[in-house]
Parts: C-alpha cells; sequence; structure tokens
C-alpha cells in the first residue's frame, strides 16, 4: 500500500490530497490538522440550551431542547461550559463579542482603540499549520444584510493584528473563485528575479534597517510568489472544480450557510486551506433576519434576546436549534469527506446571555479533532483563554500563553 507522504513526494509537490480509498489507514493517519470557528451572534436562550443542574468537571451530553437537533452526531460533540472573558469598558457591550471572541489581547492591553483585539486563535493557529498551503487562512460570512450600517467590531471575528481586521467574504460565487478559479494567464519569470537586479544595487545604497526592510519586502514578495505557484500546482492537481460554481447568494436562509460550509469543505478537502472562519451573522444587527421555515416574517434575533415573554424565547430558542442543526450539517459534511477526525469545528458565541449581557459562563461546542466526548462544565473563574490555549498547544505551537489565560484545560483532549 502506497503511505500518503510517499506518494506526494514521488508527485513532486508537498500539497496535501483529498482522502482516496485505495490508500486505505495510512492516508487517514497522515490528514493534517484543520480547525474551523463558526461564530454566532447574541448568545443563547440559557433555560432551553443548558441543563437543569450541572456539576463542575465532566459528564455525559444531556440533549437539551436546544442540543436535540445533535442527536445523530452526539457522540462526536464536546460541550464546554463556564468559562469566561472579561468586558472592557468604553466600548458597546456588544462591539467586544464578535471582534474579541477570537482575540490573543488581554483584557488590560485595549490595542486597538478601545478594543483589545490582536492577532486572533485562527490566524495563531494558521501561521502554524497553513504555511504551505493555498490560503493560509479562509474567512467567511454569511451577513447579507445590505445596510452595512455597523463598524467591522460587529462583523468581524478575525484579525491579523490589532486594528487589522481579516475581512470576510460573503459571496459564495467570490468564495468559489478564489478557491477554484484558473489563472487567465501571467508571467513567466519569476516576480523575485525580475526586481532582484534593481534590488542589489539599491542595497549598496541603503542603511543597516532600511536593508532589512527591502529584505523583509523581498521575502514578502517571495512568499506571495510561492502561494501562487502552489495555487497552479493546486488548479491542475484539482482539474474540475468539486462543486458547480454558485450564483450568488443562496434566497434561503439555510442553503446559504449550507453552501458557505461546502465550501470551506471542499477547501480543507483539497488542502487548500487549513484553517476557516464563518461568521453567521454580526452582534446586534438591528435588521429583521428571514429565517425560512422557521417563520413567517422576518425577525430581529437581538431585538428578541430583549423581548420578554415566552413568545420571543421560544422564538429564540428556535433560532439557536437553527443554528445547532446548520452544526450537525458541518459535522455530518466533515465526516463525509473522512476530515472529521482531522478537522477541530468549534462554534460559540462572544457572550452566553444576550439580555443581561453576560461575558461569562460561555458555551463552546466543539467536534471532531480528538477531543474527549460529553460536556465539561467549569465553575468559578476560568478564562475562555483556556480552551483557546489549549486549542493552540494542540497544533504544537510554541505557545505558553494565550491572553489572559491561566493553563490549559486539563482532561479535554481525549
Amino acid at each position: 500500500m502506497m503511505h500518503r507522504r510517499h506518494f506526494l513526494r514521488s508527485a513532486g509537490v508537498a500539497l496535501g490530497l483529498p482522502f482516496f480509498e485505495s490508500l486505505g489507514p495510512a492516508a487517514e493517519a497522515a490528514q493534517p490538522q484543520r480547525f474551523a470557528f463558526i461564530y454566532t451572534p447574541n448568545g443563547y436562550y440559557q433555560k432551553a440550551l443548558l441543563p437543569a443542574k450541572m456539576a463542575a468537571g465532566h459528564s455525559p451530553l444531556s440533549l437539551t431542547r436546544t442540543l436535540e437537533p445533535l442527536a445523530q452526531i452526539k457522540d462526536h460533540v464536546t460541550l464546554v461550559t463556564g468559562l469566561d472573558r472579561q468586558f472592557v469598558p468604553g466600548t458597546g457591550v456588544h462591539a467586544q463579542c464578535g471582534s474579541c471572541w477570537l482575540s490573543s489581547s488581554p483584557p488590560q492591553e485595549s490595542l486597538d482603540g478601545g478594543f483589545p483585539t490582536n492577532t486572533t486563535l485562527d490566524q495563531v493557529i494558521a501561521r502554524h499549520i497553513s504555511q504551505d498551503t493555498v490560503l493560509p487562512s479562509l474567512e467567511l460570512s454569511t451577513n447579507d444584510f445590505a445596510d452595512n450600517k455597523e463598524t467591522k467590531y460587529y462583523e468581524c471575528i478575525s484579525w491579523y493584528g490589532p486594528g487589522y481586521a481579516a475581512n470576510a467574504e460573503k459571496n459564495p460565487r467570490a468564495v468559489f473563485q478564489r478557491l477554484f478559479g484558473r489563472s487567465k494567464g501571467g508571467p513567466t519569470h519569476s516576480i523575485l528575479d525580475a526586481v532582484l537586479g534593481g534590488a542589489r544595487s539599491l542595497q549598496k545604497r541603503l542603511g543597516g534597517d532600511d536593508r532589512a526592510k527591502l529584505n523583509e519586502y523581498l521575502e514578502s514578495v517571495r512568499a506571495t510568489e510561492q502561494r501562487i505557484q502552489r495555487a497552479e500546482v493546486a488548479a491542475r492537481r484539482i482539474g474540475r472544480p468539486p462543486l458547480p460554481e454558485p450564483q450568488g447568494i443562496p434566497e434561503k436562509r439555510g442553503d446559504y450557510l449550507r453552501l458557505m460550509a461546502d465550501l470551506f469543505v471542499h477547501a480543507f478537502q483539497n488542502d487548500l486551506t487549513r484553517v476557516a472562519t464563518l461568521m453567521i451573522d454580526p452582534e446586534r444587527w438591528d435588521s429583521p433576519r428571514m429565517y425560512h421555515d422557521l417563520f413567517d416574517k422576518p425577525e430581529n434575533h437581538h431585538v428578541l434576546t430583549h423581548t420578554k415573554g415566552d413568545e420571543a424565547r421560544e422564538k429564540l430558542t428556535q433560532i439557536d436549534r437553527f443554528h445547532m442543526e446548520f452544526y450537525a450539517y458541518v459535522v455530518q459534511r466533515l465526516a463525509a469527506a473522512r476530515l472529521l477526525d482531522s478537522t477541530t469545528l468549534v462554534m460559540g458565541s462572544g457572550i452566553s446571555d444576550g439580555e443581561q449581557h453576560n461575558y461569562a459562563d460561555l458555551e463552546v461546542l466543539i467536534a471532531g479533532g480528538g477531543w474527549k466526548r460529553g460536556h465539561f462544565h467549569y465553575e468559578g473563574k476560568h478564562p475562555l483563554a483556556n480552551l483557546w490555549l489549549t486549542l493552540a498547544q494542540s497544533t504544537g505551537a510554541p505557545q505558553e500563553r494565550f491572553a489572559d489565560s491561566t493553563g490549559v484545560l486539563s482532561g479535554l483532549h481525549a
């Protein structure tokens, strides 16, 4: 039987391939790690999500009303509850929910105006495991609102560094073209070779600091060129794209979410990237959203979190279940593609309770990736950053701390 790594070397490329049945278990064993982070806004309706009684430690996962859609994938899912974040005064109560969910900046380090944004977990991981892929990471959003009245802090969860958001692509067609588009021709010689001649003469006239800056520039050009070359190799390797080119944003909400998930699963399957983020919707955004097949008219998720009465709570539960159904779909897609064991799929929100704007007692779902199954509940002060540190260290990244972490979550990894 041909080992997957040997196959890649004999093909003359150092890129991963989709799972091939003929390679058997050796191919699965050689799968690289992958991570996907799905963000849902405005928290969850707690009484329908959590069991009535919870004890600290590990226990079997209870399929509460909100979690019932996970029944078929229960054996692949880990629920982590009781983790905390710290809200930094000076910005709106929703502004830090998504923008700082994956942030690696401690709360006392407001490096971006009043925001503790910094290089987010997905980007930290991408720099460690996606160095030889076409795209270091893939940022997606299913926010199709035309009235973009909120700032980037309400609809960006991935950040390259303080103040530098990794703006997400919202149009499935644009994502498809980025992943599977074909080159329309270009230079036949190295970009770097074309600038080296002038660079050598320029270096003689530069001081030490400026020479270092020029070398950094040339290295960035080389890195860009190498990614272009990888894209060309990948295009030849993939051949015909694995799905039809989307015509745009689907009309139905569920179709839109599933199409975006299909795109990042195909990106994983063809090793075009190993890290993806998907923002379901922005925080607070006070425009009604049509949840097809749930309600007869558009509903405002944020407003519902602040509306009293059983009718509003029932609608919040339905929206939460809708997102759980989507999560289950992604898990099943990864399993069908033989990617679930090598992919850590995370879903959560930046606050636990949308009505109270509670930054403590957060809930996070994890599937795949070899994590221990069941429900892990933490009492007392346990920073969300402890979970992010645990995920980062699982990649082998030399990460001793992450934001305000106090240590890894022991027992979480199987």
